[in-house]
């Protein structure tokens, strides 16, 4: 089966109203996606700038966290694609079982992505804690 580009259905019932609402809900993984994006980078020019005096030498505390803001920038923003990747593809999916007047669950989807967050928030906490 194959996937068609466009699609016109019938506005019977709820038919627009669950389209639309999965369109928002694609929407929102965009902006979620951009977020964690925004947070990696953020991530690596806080800390590499933080670090310098006003003579522009680096002190020895902001070596170690300069060795921790990369990787973790850098999950971040790969977080951030696998979210827009699993935004899409939950879209299409959802697209298609609306077709049939089904809606596909997302239980994984959501406690894989809180668990993520949750650990990158922990680590960067725990970061910023050994610094002071």
């Amino acid at each position: 089966m194959g996937v068609r580009i466009s699609l016109t259905l019938a506005n019977n019932g709820s038919v627009a109203r669950d389209h639309l609402a999965s369109e928002r809900t694609f929407l929102a993984y965009v902006r979620t996606s951009l977020a964690l994006a925004s947070v990696g980078v953020g991530l690596v020019q806080l800390f590499s700038l933080e670090g310098r005096d006003s003579g522009g030498v680096i002190s020895p505390t902001s070596n170690a966290l300069r060795e921790h803001s990369r990787p973790l920038g850098a999950s971040a923003l790969i977080f951030g694609l696998l979210v827009l990747m699993i935004g899409v593809t939950r879209y299409f999916s959802v697209q298609q079982k609306l077709t049939y007047g089904l809606f596909p669950v997302a239980r994984l989807f959501t406690v894989g992505m809180t668990a993520c967050i949750a650990a990158m928030l922990a680590v960067m906490f725990g970061i910023i804690l050994a610094k002071h």
